[in-house]
Order: C-alpha cells, then sequence, then structure tokens
C-alpha cells in the first residue's frame, strides 16, 4: 500500500476547516480517481434536503472506492463544488464524519453557479492511491 502523508507546511496559514493542505504519496501502485459524484438516487431522485444530499455523495463515494478495494484511508484529494453557502456546514459534517480518526485529506472547495444536474447543490471528486 502506498504510504501517504499529510502535512500543514510552515508558512503557510492553517487549514479553515479540517483537510490538510498538502499530500505525498510514496510508492503507490496505483491510483483511482472518482468522478464528481452527484446526490441522485438509485431511483433518479434529489432530496430537497442538504444533508441529505451530502449523505448520498459520502455513499456514492464510499461505493465507488470500495468497488476497487479501497476505503476513504486511502484518499488523498478531494474537490467539492457546492451551489450555495447553506451546502457547506451540511457536507463538511459528512466530510469530517467520513475521515473521523484519519488524516484528513487535501481539499479544495468550490462555489459554483451551478452543476450538470440542476436538481443538485454538491458535487465532490475525489483522487486516491494504494
Amino acid at each position: 500500500m502506498a504510504e501517504i502523508v499529510f502535512a500543514n507546511p510552515p508558512g503557510i496559514p492553517p487549514p479553515a476547516a479540517r483537510y490538510s493542505l498538502t499530500a505525498e504519496v510514496r510508492e503507490a501502485r496505483r491510483w483511482v480517481l472518482v468522478s464528481g459524484q452527484l446526490p441522485i438516487a438509485a431511483d433518479g431522485s434529489v432530496p430537497a434536503d442538504l444533508g441529505a444530499q451530502a449523505d448520498l455523495v459520502v455513499a456514492h463515494l464510499r461505493a465507488a472506492l470500495a468497488h476497487h478495494g479501497l476505503d476513504p484511508g486511502h484518499v488523498v484529494k478531494l474537490t467539492t463544488y457546492l451551489t450555495t453557502r447553506e451546502a457547506r456546514l451540511p457536507w463538511q459534517q459528512r466530510r469530517d464524519a467520513l475521515f473521523a480518526g484519519l488524516p484528513p485529506p487535501a481539499s479544495t472547495q468550490v462555489i459554483v453557479a451551478g452543476l450538470a444536474d440542476p436538481r443538485c447543490a454538491i458535487e465532490v471528486e475525489a483522487i486516491a492511491a494504494a
């Protein structure tokens, strides 16, 4: 398994939330890139509630990682797209729970005008290494 070293280097302001500023991957045998996961249920519906949307995104991320024999501990980088600032807290709570007990991955969070599916307020992509 790859050794992943997360750090918050001196001389750079500390993270604004629970994430790492850098992630160094040593001796990775494989990389898995997870496309942006949207909060769309198996029946095609999208919950109106932002917390429920965040829960679906986490479930999709877990399933995508598990398909490759990986788990959240393999995630090196997350990129999150939100269509509203109100989605930040529900997403960050779920993100923090997803990485509870683990060093948090490097992360970027962006507020955007919209996503490919206008019903969705959250989209998250991940890079994992093993």
